[in-house]
């Protein structure tokens, strides 16, 4: 599903004209209600983004949720300026990073506690509270921003 979304949106990021043949990237810039609108959006979408992440361990959300929110800024981003070219090289890094980072944790898990990524490596605290759920929060995070990394490169690659 994710995969024919990302699929949908490359062929409208595409922006080729079948007819004329001409490029509507350089044919026709977005207009400057687009471009004031993303000024204005993108860091509230980030600010929410974050949000569903932080808190996806006592509410509905997560890492998974708040990666596609992130993607879907970046998204706008590329509609309000075409010719922005993303460093889908440091996206990547990131992104390997990011899931590295979420098998050491599983590693921690092994050695520190019961098995694989195991809850109980760092204190689970207090049932609601924004400080609980063991390395749940981390990973969290680190889902979050390797999901954000790889859907923003799927979105750069479908465009060009």
């Amino acid at each position: 599903m994710l995969f024919m979304v990302a699929a949908g949106v490359g062929l409208v990021l595409s922006g080729k004209v079948k007819k004329s043949g001409v490029d509507a990237k350089t044919a026709t810039p977005a207009s400057e209600i687009v471009r004031s609108a993303t000024q204005i959006m993108v860091p509230l979408i980030a600010i929410f983004a974050a949000y569903i992440i932080m808190n996806g361990h006592i509410s509905a959300g997560g890492g998974f949720q708040g990666g596609a929110v992130i993607a879907s800024a970046v998204l706008l981003l590329l509609l309000a300026n075409p010719s922005q070219v993303l460093n889908a090289a440091f996206l990547s890094i990131i992104e390997s990073l990011a899931g590295v980072l979420f098998v050491l944790v599983g590693m921690a898990g092994l050695i520190f506690a019961g098995g694989f990524l195991d809850n109980r490596v760092l204190p689970l605290g207090q049932f609601g509270a924004f400080f609980s759920a063991g390395t749940i929060p981390i990973l969290s995070v680190l889902l979050g921003v390797k999901v954000g990394c790889e859907l923003a490169v799927i979105l750069d690659r479908f465009r060009s």
